[in-house]
């Protein structure tokens, strides 16, 4: 994600490089073993416009693990420039994330900042954490490479640069605002190539004596709830504590607290700090997660190897399923045209005969197409105007807020199916 030069116009050429590591990007350890192919797939989140239909790419998906650092990776790197020129992903559309980063920005403030205290946040979309420092008096900027989503947080508000985060954005930022008391990440960890490139940021623009906060996808709650439906090129990387220990540790800090939180299906929290410092005594629940990893043998290759041959079960299952609802008669849509449902549309090679349209509430995707089967998204007034048999929560990690939302559905007869864990309908 995080790369220097970005081209002014991207062509056929440019959107289909890939490249392949063959080393972790973590440690550089060669060490990587396979557990996981998925063939080719398009991009979770390149959402296309219709006049772009025919020029759609797709890439190999192949997913490892390092056997030195225990990070879990896919091999292929498409380019931030291609992965993030039109990123469609906007925080604020769910009310449990909103909610969720109001009562974050809460806690940072009561625990770490004071009147002259900056906060820094990159990858920041459109602002949804920023705009609840700025209500309760915090100065903070984000830094968000997106330069639609960008523009979404600056009409709000927000003071955002409109770049990747890196050492050179650090300085400028240091130069212009002083150092940061607090550096925020979430949901970005992931999304970057060469971890060398934030963190040697993160190191300079820190005070001494500062905190590195940051939320990742939990790998034990992936495996655990077998969430494969996070794993695409945009997500280049899935964490357990151990490994995101081994990584700051790199960079002389230390992990001083932690806190598993449901977002996402399961994320963690991760609290950081220099080492030098050791203001912050670490927490004995950092221990007790990192022993827990260790007895589950989340880290171990043969776990990783049995949930590789699980997915393929597990998609099964679901095609099982909807060709049995199809075969009937039923009519059936999708809810949530997120990352999740590209990579269920396109594992299961589902059409748009068998998945009439895919509804969502992000004016950013409504209007295009779910990539690679190319089945529309559409408003959910269209949604709540038809009345289909059956809708594919893709987002099945916000149903309660979409189960109160779409209570008419319901009443009318028409059923949610749960993909994951076990694809279930519920009645």
């Amino acid at each position: 994600m995080y790369s220097k030069k970005r081209p002014k116009k991207l062509n056929n050429k440019t959107l289909s490089k890939y490249k392949k590591i063959n080393k972790c990007r973590i440690c550089n350890s060669k060490n990587l073993k396979i557990f996981l192919k998925f063939g080719k797939m398009p991009l979770a989140g390149g959402f296309i416009k219709k006049k772009d239909l025919l020029k759609q790419k797709t890439y190999p998906l192949t997913v490892a693990f390092c056997n030195q650092c225990k990070e879990t990776q896919i091999l292929e790197t498409i380019p931030s420039t291609v992965l993030f020129r039109d990123y469609r992903f906007v925080s604020s559309t769910t009310k449990t994330l909103s909610n969720h980063f109001i009562q974050y920005a809460k806690t940072m403030k009561k625990r770490f900042l004071d009147k002259n205290s900056l906060v820094v946040e990159f990858g920041s979309n459109d602002g949804v954490l920023l705009k609840p420092f700025n209500n309760l008096g915090v100065k903070a900027i984000g830094v968000e490479p997106s330069k639609n989503i960008s523009k979404l947080a600056k009409k709000s508000g927000c003071k955002v640069i409109n770049d990747f985060f890196n050492l050179k954005t650090a300085k400028l930022i240091k130069k212009n605002h002083g150092k940061a008391s607090l550096i925020c990440a979430n949901n970005v960890f992931a999304h970057i190539d060469n971890m060398q490139e934030p963190m040697k940021g993160i190191k300079f623009l820190l005070k001494n004596d500062g905190v590195f906060v940051f939320e990742v996808h939990y790998l034990v709650d992936l495996l655990e709830k077998f969430q494969f439906d996070m794993i695409y090129h945009e997500h280049m990387m899935h964490h357990s504590l151990t490994s995101l220990s081994y990584l700051l540790n790199l960079f002389d800090m230390e992990i001083f607290d932690v806190l598993r939180i449901p977002i996402h299906s399961g994320s963690i929290r991760v609290y950081a700090q220099n080492k030098n410092i050791k203001k912050r005594p670490v927490k004995i629940v950092v221990k007790k997660l990192l022993k827990f990893e260790n007895d589950k043998k989340i880290n171990h290759f043969a776990n990783l190897k049995k949930f590789g041959l699980d997915t393929f079960r597990k998609r099964n299952s679901l095609i099982k399923l909807i060709n049995k609802l199809k075969s009937q008669g039923k009519r059936i849509v999708g809810y949530g045209a997120s990352g999740r449902a590209t990579v269920h549309i396109n594992f299961c090679k589902f059409s748009n005969k068998t998945i009439e349209y895919v509804v969502d509430a992000s004016h950013e995707r409504q209007g295009r197409f779910i990539p690679g089967m190319n089945i529309p998204i559409l408003s959910p007034k269209r949604f709540q105007m038809d009345n289909p048999d059956y809708a594919i929560l893709f987002a099945y990690n916000y149903f309660d807020e979409v189960v109160k939302k779409e209570r008419d559905f319901i009443k009318r007869g028409g059923r949610f199916i749960i993909p994951l864990p076990v694809p279930k309908i519920v009645e």
